[in-house]
């Protein structure tokens, strides 16, 4: 690697961010956040249908309310599988 003395380095490389190896992978702390991202994702939109759906069978007004605690349940019901999927996978 030759050394260009104009060009500076993104801090990102001084301060240990994985860096891609060879074969193309990601350290396995960043495949973790990856991983709780996609299934805290995943979650939160299955979460979101269900509470909607048993909702609507118990008969509730669709008010604001009820807006807001679907989004909320769906939150931490996403939140809840990320946390998972990091200690599991990290």
């Amino acid at each position: 690697m030759t050394y260009f003395p104009g060009i500076r380095m993104h801090d990102s490389v001084h301060v240990g961010k994985p860096a891609m190896g060879r074969c193309g992978s990601a350290g396995p702390r960043y495949n973790a956040r990856m991983l709780s991202l996609v299934f805290g994702t995943i979650a939160f939109f299955v979460a979101s249908y269900l509470v909607r759906r048993y909702l609507n069978e118990i008969g509730v007004p669709r008010t604001l309310v009820r807006g807001l605690v679907v989004f909320v349940l769906a939150l931490a019901a996403a939140y809840g599988v990320a946390f998972l999927v990091d200690r599991v996978a990290g």
